[in-house]
């Protein structure tokens, strides 16, 4: 007890650090989120026509998606750049004044040249529009424009953004750059309100069709577990008694045809088989319309139990089939190589010379010592399963997890593939969890806490 308990103070560590990398990922992309949520609820067309407007929209989603919020408890940073940084929005914004700032290191004028070019490109209502046009270039993250600004036609709007130029660039201090600077934020960070959601089960919302993220992994699920669920009892049941039989006549036609079609469904990619049966075997173009074409099976209501189990078996038996023979031959020649190294030990001749048959030595002792290879591929098994349901998924036309994060990844859906990431991360965690509980079971000397094996 006293083991398992040890291995389960370390899974709050890793769902830890695992939430912190999902944050990170979903931070690093190259997309902007607030625009992709403007994009998606169909405002961007239209506040791109009045530039003021979209400006302030920006800004208040950024406030609502909490971007206007630093991102973790500490920032790590240097003396050029300020502390609030992360409150200029949009991003693009935020790039250029990060470039002045690393580049000329006097923060308070990049701030006055900052708020003169955003002054004039969207706050003053009489300006020109060539000089409304320039200002929005200087914008962007492009220094060659900047440099250009005392070449351009004087316009009367133009005299504050050259004189807060001249005044950036004539007192630079770009040394620094040079000296580290930590920045203590509280707990009113990115992380620490994304740590927060994640432990009530608040993933945010969908970019593209604004639904919870949690409501649609919630329907999804059961989906993905049933498929899964099934595939990784078929694994075990078939790949047990098959494993000990090769080895227990190892050398015997049934262990070479045996080995030869384990090495077959290893190597045979289950996406191109999967795409074969899904072509040749649900359609009527080739005449062997065995299976229903897509989907899981919708049961009528009012149906009994056993037809209801008849339409989803109709519907499930490929998708199974095909995530289940490569798992089944990877975790067969893994049982057969460690029951064939277990029949070579002593104790397999002493059981066998007291009149045990072979039938006894075999799943009473050998399976004992020869399954620790079983409980150590459970927890891979179990996140590698759910991998190989993305590509099933999406040929079968599953509307499970798979393929959630399919369309979720194309559609650049981020707050939905880090969902996702971290649900396939935590069931990781708990499949090795549950592989030191097998151990537990099949090897008593680690109940014996400290005088034990740890």
């Amino acid at each position: 007890m006293g083991y398992l308990l040890r291995r389960l103070i370390y899974l709050p560590l890793s769902l830890l650090l695992l939430s912190l990398l999902c944050f990170v990922l979903s931070r690093a992309t190259p997309s902007d989120p607030v625009e992709q949520r403007m994009s998606a609820e169909g405002e961007r067309g239209v506040l791109s026509q009045d530039p003021s407007a979209y400006l302030a929209r920006y800004r208040r989603l950024a406030a609502e998606m909490h971007y206007d919020l630093p991102p973790f408890y500490l920032t790590l940073t240097n003396a050029s750049l300020p502390d609030t940084l992360y409150r200029i929005a949009p991003r693009s914004h935020r790039q250029l004044v990060r470039q002045l700032a690393t580049r000329y290191g006097n923060w308070p004028e990049v701030q006055h040249y900052y708020r003169a070019v955003v002054q004039l490109a969207y706050y003053q209502p009489l300006a020109t529009e060539p000089g409304i046009a320039l200002a929005r270039r200087l914008l962007l993250d492009s220094s060659p424009e900047q440099e250009r600004i005392l070449e351009v036609p004087a316009y009367p709007e133009l005299t504050a953004i050259r004189e807060a130029y001249a005044g950036m660039v004539r007192s630079p201090q770009p040394g620094r750059v040079l000296l580290p600077r930590l920045v203590w934020n509280g707990t009113d960070n990115q992380y620490h309100r994304y740590l927060v959601g994640m432990l009530r089960g608040d993933f945010g919302v969908s970019y593209t069709d604004r639904r919870s993220v949690a409501g649609k992994i919630a329907r999804a699920l059961p989906r993905t577990a049933l498929l899964n669920g099934i595939a990784l009892f078929l694994v075990y049941l078939l790949a047990v008694p098959l494993g000990m039989y090769m080895a227990r006549y190892a050398g015997s036609i049934f262990d070479r045809w045996a080995t030869l079609l384990t090495f077959l469904g290893f190597g045979i990619p289950s996406f191109w088989v999967a795409t074969l049966l899904a072509n040749f075997l649900t359609t009527p173009a080739f005449g062997m319309d065995y299976f229903p074409s897509m989907g899981f099976g919708d049961v009528p209501p009012g149906v009994g139990w056993w037809e209801g189990v008849q339409i989803r078996a109709s519907h499930l038996i490929l998708p199974v089939a095909c995530l289940t023979y490569p798992a089944l031959a990877y975790v067969a020649r893994h049982l057969r190589a460690a029951a064939l190294l277990q029949l070579r030990q002593p104790y397999v001749n002493t059981a066998r010379m007291k009149g045990l048959s072979e039938s006894q030595v075999l799943w009473r002792h050998v399976f004992r010592n020869a399954a620790f290879p079983l409980v150590t591929l459970l927890g891979g098994l179990l996140p590698g399963l759910l991998a190989g349901s993305v590509l099933i998924e999406q040929i079968f036309n599953l509307p499970g997890m798979g393929r959630l994060l399919f369309t979720s990844a194309l559609a650049q859906d981020w707050p939905v593939v880090t969902a996702l990431v971290l649900l396939n991360g935590l069931v990781t965690v708990i499949g090795l969890w549950l592989a030191d509980v097998g151990y537990v079971l099949l090897d008593p000397r680690l109940r014996l806490g400290k005088r034990g094996l740890r």
